[in-house]
């Protein structure tokens, strides 16, 4: 089990293997929260550093091969408000071990400090969106901005994504959507007592969604909001069904699943003492169904989105790799509404798959969608669940679901069968 240490200002390392200074090595948006608001209570600090601290570990521990790919991690992180938090640390073990299919010991230890006095509850009117920049959170803000919506954003040194973000607020605003936008830079960065350590070695970041959402909820309880929306994603990405049995557990993200959504908004209940709901407007939708007004209304703006887990890797002018699942989702949504204008570094769709070797990324991924995708057009719901057992779960409507996937296979058939080197794969 790797021992991750995150202190301020004293020099303990307490023998871990890691350790981040915060402030230094350890960014968590505090900064950008008190030029919001001017001042922080020391339970938004704590919050803040607890998901600064989270998201920061699930980046810098390597996973391995094969059986060795779940990691074990154990994070010590310094808190006022013990009295509160103490009690939440197995909470917020299970929430990081459905998000990230790891093995995580939480401590949180006494920090000096006042522990926050009871904080005003507003009522009022309107939403907190999470907004990556992606297709699916700029249709929310396009579809809800009328309804008193706050804009809340993660970045780290990923330029690109910062850039979008601010270049889709600029957009929604000459269309007449004026929202309040905030983005927060939380990010480890390299810098003693780590120099030479590598921050961003896991590109998965599958516990973001737990950092993010505090954000959310933070900025939510400022405003007086009693509802976030986690990124508005599209049923295909939120409930992420492994393609195949190699890709269950940590191979398979859950970071917008809705048992990871209903466990953060008890935790979140529980911390910030307010009745917030965190709501998904589209687990039952394709992405193609997300999109279609976008295509539609801003065809233009659609390429500045982003949607690929491998961004950060790219040389300009790519801004999407077009191997991963993400892109290759993102290529059918678009195409069945307007001709995809998006800078791919690759579009595997239109090779001639059965001529790449067995290992290429590109080959495998559209492989397994392909079959996935398959499987749901030719079985019963009934074999349908028995092969997903996932779909039993209380926090969705697993008809609902079905037929959305259903759909999605479709819309993916439809797609890809316009092109020879990959047609085949669906007949």
């Amino acid at each position: 089990m790797i021992r991750v240490y995150v202190r301020r200002e004293k020099m303990e390392t307490d023998g871990a293997d890691i350790i981040f200074d915060i402030g230094k090595n350890l960014l968590i948006g505090e900064k950008e929260f008190r030029l919001a608001y001017k001042n922080i209570t020391s339970l938004e600090s704590d919050l803040l550093v607890i998901g600064a601290s989270v998201f920061a570990s699930d980046r810098v521990v390597a996973r391995g091969e094969r059986e060795d790919f779940t990691r074990g991690i154990e994070l010590s992180i310094p808190v006022v408000n013990t009295g509160l938090l103490k009690s939440l640390e197995r909470e917020i073990e299970q929430i990081l071990r459905i998000l990230s299919n790891d093995s995580w010991r939480i401590n949180l230890r006494q920090e000096n400090g006042k522990a926050e006095k009871q904080f005003p509850k507003l009522a009022t009117a309107g939403k907190t969106l999470l907004f990556s920049g992606g297709l699916d959170s700029l249709a929310a803000a396009h579809e809800f901005g009328v309804e008193g919506l706050q804009l809340v954003s993660h970045i780290t040194r990923n330029q690109p994504t910062s850039n979008a973000q601010k270049q889709l607020v600029q957009v929604l605003r000459s269309e007449g959507i004026a929202l309040p936008h905030f983005q927060f830079y939380v990010s480890s960065k390299a810098g003693k007592p780590n120099a030479d350590l590598d921050h961003d070695t896991e590109n998965t970041q599958r516990t973001r969604s737990f950092m993010f959402l505090i954000l959310g909820g933070l900025m939510a309880r400022r405003a007086g909001h009693q509802e976030v929306m986690l990124l508005a994603e599209n049923g295909q990405m939120a409930i992420h069904l492994p393609l195949t049995q190699a890709r269950i557990g940590a191979f398979s993200t859950h970071t917008a699943h809705p048992d990871v959504l209903a466990q953060m908004e008890k935790f979140l209940q529980s911390v910030l003492r307010i009745p917030i709901r965190i709501n998904n407007p589209y687990v039952a939708k394709t992405k193609s169904e997300v999109v279609s007004g976008l295509c539609k209304r801003l065809p233009d703006v659609v390429p500045i989105s982003t949607s690929c887990w491998k961004n950060t890797r790219l040389a300009p002018p790519f801004t999407h790799c077009g191997t991963c699942i993400p892109c290759i989702i993102r290529h059918v949504a678009l195409s069945l509404h307007i001709q995809d204008q998006t800078a791919y570094a690759r579009a595997p769709w239109a090779e001639d798959i059965a001529a790449l070797p067995p290992d290429d990324d590109a080959r495998r991924n559209l492989m397994d969608l392909c079959e996935f995708c398959s499987r749901f057009e030719r079985l019963s719901a009934m074999e349908l669940m028995h092969e997903w057992p996932e779909l039993y779960s209380k926090n969705l409507n697993s008809e609902h679901i079905i037929q959305m996937y259903k759909r999605a296979a479709h819309e993916t058939r439809t797609v890809l069968g316009r092109y020879p080197g990959t047609g085949f794969m669906l007949s």
